[in-house]
């Protein structure tokens, strides 16, 4: 009976012992469960928190942004200074061309202590604008084109370059009286700005054996269609795109002398794109059209002096910037 007891006790003591555990894990389920209640509405509240920033953020930015632009355009300072801006640009390049201008006229002077023909432009230099005075300037053999210029500026231009031999390439100067005075874009004229589309005519004809691609309708065609730039000058994307108006392409091509000899060999002219140097104090396009195993031969839209010399890969490869062969499409 003793023994039965005790052993009732100690039951009842175990049993006791396991009650308590049980009530510490339930406890503990209720506690994480709490948690886990916590965390979301904090998380929630964060995501809240981090909408308002932002939205708080935009709304600055808009009106940060709708404001300036009211200050921009009705403060009448900031008006006033943009106005006094442009005036000063507009001065600035009017000043300029007329220093340039006064330069142009200062070597013609020059010429006409030796060359009494160049007095006829100084005595009647208000006819004349800024470019026709610069290739008066520059460049002797276009002397007589000048002279003509008051005279035949309006004339129409010519509707052939004349007699074309295919596979040949005829030499066209941009200041041929044919089309030297037709326009290139506003302001402009082919013989002071022409040199691209002259060597497109030159390749047309050469390899089409038409005699109707002329420097004018290359001008103008290029004017029309972007391919001449704000200041006048032939954009080089007409030596590729713009030649297959004409039924021509135009493939970009290394400097090395071998490869240059191989095309002209194979009767595909060169247009190359010059810098500063014989040809050019700026930029430039000429034609090479042979080679003779020693040196090319050049025909300058700028120069017939220039065409009828023989010039060597070291003169020519200082000063060549691009150049792009040419064949049928």
């Amino acid at each position: 009976m003793g023994q039965s007891s005790d052993k009732n006790s100690r039951k009842a003591e175990l049993s006791g012992k396991n009650s308590g555990r049980e009530e510490t894990k339930e406890e503990l389920r209720n506690r994480k469960k709490m948690e886990r209640v916590l965390q979301v509405k904090r998380t929630k509240r964060r995501l809240l928190l981090g909408v308002l920033v932002i939205s708080g953020f935009l709304v600055g930015a808009i009106l940060f942004f709708s404001n300036r632009g009211s200050r921009e355009v009705w403060e009448p300072e900031k008006v006033m200074d943009t106005e006094e801006a442009q005036e000063g640009a507009k001065d600035r390049i009017q000043a300029e061309n007329l220093q340039k201008r006064e330069e142009y006229l200062g070597k013609i002077r020059e010429l006409a202590s030796e060359n009494v023909s160049y007095q006829t432009v100084l005595d009647n230099q208000e006819e004349y604008p800024d470019g026709v005075l610069r290739l008066c300037a520059q460049n002797g053999e276009a002397l007589n084109f000048v002279l003509d210029y008051p005279e035949k500026k309006d004339q129409p231009a010519e509707s052939t370059v004349g007699e074309v031999t295919k596979g040949q390439v005829p030499l066209l100067i941009q200041w041929d009286r044919r089309w030297g005075y037709a326009p290139y874009g506003e302001g402009g004229i082919v013989a002071v700005s022409g040199c691209g589309p002259t060597c497109i005519a030159m390749v047309a004809s050469c390899l089409t054996g038409r005699n109707d691609i002329t420097p004018a309708v290359v001008a103008k065609y290029s004017a029309e269609n972007g391919f001449l730039t704000a200041t006048r000058d032939t954009d080089w994307d007409l030596m590729t795109y713009g030649a297959e108006e004409y039924g021509i392409t135009g493939t970009v091509l290394g400097l090395d002398e071998n490869v240059m000899a191989n095309y002209l060999a194979w009767g595909n002219p060169i247009i190359a794109s010059v810098g500063p140097g014989d040809f050019t104090s700026a930029g430039h396009f000429i034609v090479l059209t042979g080679y003779n195993g020693e040196a090319f031969s050049v025909n300058d839209p700028n120069s017939i002096q220039k065409s009828q010399k023989k010039w060597t890969f070291e003169q020519l490869k200082g000063q060549i910037r691009n150049l792009w062969y040419y064949e049928l499409m």
